[in-house]
C-alpha cells in the first residue's frame, strides 16, 4: 500500500506537469496563430511623373493637371487616405495607426510641375503626396548652368519641405541617366565593395546635401527605373534608409514587419487607359 500511495503521488505530479506545460505551450501557439490570422493592411501606391498641360506630351508617364486632380477626388470619394513615407515608418517604428483605407501619391524624378502644379492640387484637397528627387537636376536648376527649368530648384525643394502636403525623398544624385550602369545597379564585374562605394558615392551624398540644404533628411530611397540587385537593400540599409519604393506591380500587404517596408510596389499611371478601370486594380 505504501508503494501504491508513492505511486500515486508521483502519477499526479507528473499530470500537473503535463498540464502545465500543455497551458503555457497552447497559450504561446494561440498567440501566435491569432497574430498571423491578423487581416494585412492593404497599401496601393500610385505611381507618377511628368504633369503637363500640353496634350502632345501626353502618354505613359506624362498626365495633364487636371487627370491628377481628378484621380484624387475619386480617391477620396471611395474613401482613401493619403499617406506618406513617414507614415509607414511610423506604423511599423512606433506603431501608430494607418487610416483605415491608405493609398499613397508618388512623383518621381523632382519635376517643377511637382511646385506650379501639383502643390496647390494638394493643398485644395487636403491630401500629401511624396516626391522623390534627383540630386543633379536640382543642383543644375540651382545655378542655372543646365537647366532648362523643368527641374526644382533648391529654394523650391526648401518650401516643399516645409509643407505638410510634399514629402521629399531621395532618389539619387545622379544615377538616374548614368549609362555606364542601369539605374542604380551593380555593374557587371563590379566587385560588392566597389558597389556599396559607388552607392555610398552617390546616394549617400545626397542625403548629406539635402540634409544641408534644408535641414531634413530622407527616410527612404526610390530606385530609378527601379532597377534593383540583390546587394542594394543591405547596402541601403546600412546607409540608413528604413524604406525603399520600386516600380515592381502591385498591391503592397502591410503587417508591422520593418521588411515590409522595402521595395514597395507600385502602379504607374498612364494617360491612355480609363480612371475607373486603373483603379479597379487594387480595389476590394
Amino acid at each position: 500500500m505504501i508503494v501504491l500511495k508513492l505511486n500515486n503521488k508521483k502519477i499526479i505530479s507528473a499530470l500537473l506537469i503535463v498540464i502545465i506545460l500543455i497551458t503555457f505551450f497552447y497559450g504561446k501557439a494561440s498567440k501566435v496563430i491569432s497574430t498571423s490570422t491578423n487581416p494585412a493592411i492593404r497599401l496601393p501606391i500610385i505611381m507618377y511623373h511628368y504633369i503637363l498641360k500640353n496634350p502632345k506630351h501626353w502618354g505613359k508617364y506624362v498626365i495633364s493637371p487636371d487627370d491628377f486632380e481628378s484621380d484624387i477626388i475619386y480617391l477620396k470619394e471611395k474613401g482613401y487616405t493619403t499617406i506618406v513615407m513617414q507614415d509607414l515608418v511610423d506604423f511599423v517604428y512606433n506603431k501608430k495607426e494607418l487610416p483605415k483605407k491608405p493609398i499613397m501619391l508618388t512623383l518621381d524624378d523632382g519635376f517643377l510641375t511637382n511646385y506650379t502644379y501639383i502643390l496647390p492640387i494638394l493643398e485644395k484637397h487636403n491630401c500629401k503626396a511624396v516626391v522623390s528627387i534627383v540630386g543633379k537636376y536640382v543642383d543644375d536648376c540651382s545655378d542655372f548652368s543646365g537647366c532648362n527649368r523643368t527641374y526644382l530648384n533648391w529654394d523650391q525643394v526648401k518650401e516643399l519641405v516645409k509643407s505638410p502636403y510634399i514629402e521629399i525623398q531621395n532618389h539619387s544624385y545622379n544615377m538616374h541617366d548614368e549609362n555606364s550602369r542601369r539605374g542604380s545597379c551593380k555593374k557587371k564585374g563590379e566587385t560588392n565593395d566597389e558597389y556599396r562605394k559607388a552607392l555610398n558615392e552617390d546616394v549617400g551624398k545626397f542625403q548629406i546635401l539635402i540634409e544641408e540644404k534644408t535641414g531634413y533628411k530622407p527616410t527612404s530611397f526610390t530606385y530609378p527605373y527601379g532597377f534593383i540587385s540583390k546587394e542594394s537593400k543591405q547596402i541601403l540599409i546600412d546607409m540608413g534608409f528604413l524604406a525603399t519604393l520600386s516600380c515592381n506591380k502591385g498591391v503592397n500587404l502591410l503587417s508591422g514587419n520593418k521588411e515590409d517596408l522595402y521595395e514597395l510596389k507600385r502602379f504607374n499611371r498612364p494617360k491612355d487607359i480609363n480612371q475607373e478601370q486603373f483603379f479597379k486594380q487594387f480595389e476590394n
